[in-house]
């Protein structure tokens, strides 16, 4: 990765295998360094960074983010931190702009929604406990959330009718108009009962999943890949008033 000459030099310079002899030396901190919350809240936001630069390349978007952050964060790391993240960063970069490639994500505006949602995660019936599907949690704000569904209840029926797993409640879910309101039949500590919800609305893709609003993270993204390449800048002269005051010696 070649560096990045700031006082205006000749383009060529960046290209010239000369470049290389001028890039500082690395600094001494490594991870081993670092607090336990130091090290979690570094790699949960270089994860982020990563999703954020993979939704622009994605988009034919793509900008100079990791070659700024890796020059300015070199001076301060040794080598073998600095080549720890740029692999990680890579391969969570790889990830994500597979699986977007996979759902084959719009870049355009999101659909409508037009799908009823529950807002659930849902778990298959563990231990030979029949059919259904096991609820895992709510969403925050989500209408389970809201209604009297617990975690650790199974759905076993959608308006009557009875569901065989977690695929089929989907389905159900999704073949219903948003607000219309469902009757889930629900076990719970081994007696039944019935929950009312008045559904959501959410968009789907083609394979049923919650379709993303890529469109609506293009500039956004864009904007903190940004402004994180120009704090990492020139990080080891002004981190000790900055978020990645981390990495000062």
């Amino acid at each position: 990765m070649f560096p990045r000459i700031v006082s205006g030099c000749v383009l060529a310079l960046l290209l010239a295998s000369s470049a290389w002899a001028e890039e500082p030396p690395f600094g001494d901190l490594d991870f081993s360094k670092m607090t336990k919350p130091q090290e979690q809240f570094f790699w949960k936001r270089l994860k982020s960074l990563a999703v954020e630069e993979a939704v622009i390349a994605y988009c034919g978007q793509p900008d100079d983010f990791e070659t700024r952050a890796k020059q300015g964060i070199r001076a301060c790391v040794t080598a073998e931190a600095l080549n720890k993240a740029e692999t990680f960063f890579k391969s969570e970069l790889s990830a994500t702009k597979e699986s977007l490639g996979a759902r084959k994500a719009s870049c355009r505006a999101k659909p409508e929604p037009t799908s009823g949602w529950l807002g659930i995660d849902i778990a298959p019936v563990e231990n030979g406990a029949g059919a259904g599907a096991l609820v895992a949690g709510a969403l925050e704000g989500s209408p389970a959330a809201a209604s009297d569904l617990k975690t650790g209840d199974v759905i076993r029926q959608v308006n009557g009718v009875i569901v065989g797993s977690p695929k089929e409640l989907s389905a159900k879910i999704r073949a219903l108009s948003p607000g219309a309101t469902v009757t889930l039949g629900v076990l719970r500590d081994g007696a039944g009962r019935s929950v009312s919800v008045k559904l959501g609305a959410q968009a789907f893709d083609a394979q049923g999943r919650v379709a993303l609003d890529l469109a609506s993270m293009i500039e956004p993204s864009k904007h903190d890949l940004k402004s994180v390449s120009d704090e990492v800048a020139d990080m080891c002269q002004k981190c000790k008033t900055s978020i990645w005051a981390i990495f000062c010696h």
